[in-house]
């Protein structure tokens, strides 16, 4: 491995310091090394996203596979911005049968 000298504002310190603390971290290589890693895995599923919406832009379909993965990425981000903690629809809730009841 290698050695990078890294100089950050004491709040950052403070803050990557309580990240260890809290987060079962041994040190703050092994913190960083896990920010670095999670950074590369976002950039490749952006990239493999990017790919998979340039082909359903030139070719118009996906195959099952390529949809679950654009699915689950929008379905995560989503999450992010709303929460995780709202409550899951019932598969009836979402059917077209559901439309169609009366409600007072």
């Amino acid at each position: 491995m290698t050695n990078i000298q890294i100089s950050l504002p004491e709040s950052m310190k403070v803050f990557v310091e309580k990240q260890i603390a809290k987060g079962g971290y041994s040190s703050v290589s092994e913190y960083l090394q896990e920010l670095i890693f999670q950074d590369q895995q976002r950039k490749h599923q952006e990239g493999k996203r990017a790919q998979l919406m340039a082909k359903l832009h030139t070719q118009g379909q996906l195959n099952d596979e390529e949809f679950e993965l654009i699915a689950d990425k929008l379905a995560d981000e989503f999450a992010l911005y709303v929460g995780s903690n709202l409550p899951v629809l019932s598969d009836y809730a979402v059917t077209r049968e559901s439309i169609y009841e009366d409600y007072p």
